[in-house]
């Protein structure tokens, strides 16, 4: 589709069908990263990485969001000078008919990548969705500048080139910024939180829940879990605490992989700060 979008620009002379097209090479090359990504996320666990390679995803998303920088930068110059030498050249119909198919395709990409993405809990198929949006948006940028040099704007498509450059700036910026909280270890959302505590008050044994920590690790997130129990329960007794509590967590709460519970005990005195909790 980038290869169509470029060619038909040139023959037409669309500034913003060019724009649009180099906009898909970055979508292509996301694609690509994710694919990249997917794979490897999906290697087992071994003794050299125990945490699994989630974090592949993140690096991937980091990685494409500085080709679609790139390309932002590339429209945002061509079309400034063209606007500023005053050449403006009116585009062929052709190029309407291009952007619409552009835009058909690229909505119907944001969509299976979007449902894809949401069942996987896949940051990279996220980014790759939202780049996708992306491209349609800017197909919308391009349509209405073509209209208006039919119209007689004579610089309407090299506006929308600029505003092609600024969606895909945005985008750039949103998929950098994501691929860098998963790097730091951002943590799951605060409903989510929410969801895990009300999960283990709900575990035969647990007293109280001190602290909840979270961490995402690609498609699947590591949960750290302080829970109080009474100071007259066994190791062994503890123990069995926690495998239910790891148990109840991941049959209620998908897209969890490993769960680290820490014991803390209590007197008889604190038994009812469950119901406080």
């Amino acid at each position: 589709m980038c290869v169509f979008k470029f060619v038909v620009g040139m023959l037409t002379g669309s500034k913003g069908l060019i724009a649009d097209s180099l906009h898909s090479v970055a979508d292509a090359i996301s694609s690509i990263f994710v694919l990249i990504a997917l794979t490897v996320s999906d290697k087992p666990k071994d003794k050299h990485r125990p945490f699994g390679y989630g974090k592949v995803e993140y690096i991937s998303t980091i990685f494409a969001s500085l080709f679609i920088f790139v390309c932002a930068v590339t429209v945002l110059i061509d079309a400034l000078e063209s606007i500023k030498s005053g050449v403006n050249r009116v585009p062929d119909n052709g190029a309407i008919f291009a952007t619409l198919l552009s835009l058909a395709f690229s909505w119907l990409m944001y969509s299976s990548n979007t449902c894809a993405g949401t069942q996987l809990n896949s940051p990279a198929m996220l980014a790759d969705a939202a780049e996708s949006k992306a491209d349609s948006l800017t197909s919308v940028a391009v349509l209405v500048g073509l209209i208006g040099t039919k119209l007689g704007f004579a610089s309407a498509d090299n506006v929308s080139a600029i505003v092609v450059a600024a969606f895909i700036f945005h985008i750039g910026t949103e998929m950098f910024l994501s691929g860098v909280h998963g790097l730091i270890d951002v943590s799951m959302d605060s409903a989510s939180l929410e969801q895990v505590r009300r999960i283990c008050l709900g575990v035969k044994g647990v007293e109280g829940v001190k602290g909840i920590k979270s961490r995402q690790m690609g498609q699947k997130n590591h949960l750290n879990i302080d829970i109080e129990i009474l100071q007259s329960v066994t190791v062994f007794e503890a123990h069995e605490i926690a495998n239910r509590l790891k148990t109840a967590v991941k049959n209620n709460l998908e897209g969890v992989d490993e769960i680290f519970v820490r014991t803390i005990p209590i007197q008889k005195l604190s038994f009812f700060k469950k119901a406080n909790n």
